[in-house]
């Protein structure tokens, strides 16, 4: 197996809310649309790592009876690991960071909704991929 060629530094929480809506009327809800967005930046004066950002929140347009209003925002550092090409990382960086960071958000808005008043709420499967910000120069 080739070892995966990124590390995961750190990754905090800069935004975490979850409001649970009184007005909500218990129905046979199947399926909740969040909005999510996830961009990566090279760090300035620091080669080879990335700053990571995720943010979900709910989707209030098509969301008229959602049990809670979210928004939940992830940032991470991930570095590339010694002896590894850029070249070779960043694609796993546009694939795999906002990935990594969705799968804690989803983690946390579990969490956060399990003593809530309507019970857990989980984050389905989210297809991201994201494009490394190229302004930044290392």
């Amino acid at each position: 197996m080739t070892e995966f060629p990124l590390r995961l530094e750190r990754y905090f929480f800069t935004e975490q809310q979850v409001i649970a809506n009184p007005d909500y009327e218990i129905a046979d809800v199947k399926h909740i649309d969040f909005l999510v967005d996830a961009s990566a930046n090279r760090i300035e004066g620091q080669p080879g790592k990335y700053g990571i950002s995720a943010k979900v929140e709910l989707n209030q347009e098509k969301n008229g009876n959602a049990p809670y209003f979210i928004t939940i925002t992830a940032f991470g550092i991930l570095v590339i690991k010694d002896e590894v090409d850029p070249v070779v990382a960043e694609p796993h960086i546009e694939t795999s960071g906002a990935q990594l960071l969705t799968g804690v958000i989803r983690e946390r808005l579990a969490e956060m909704t399990a003593r809530g008043p309507w019970g857990s709420l989980y984050l389905d499967f989210v297809p991201i991929t994201i494009k490394i910000d190229s302004n930044i120069a290392d």
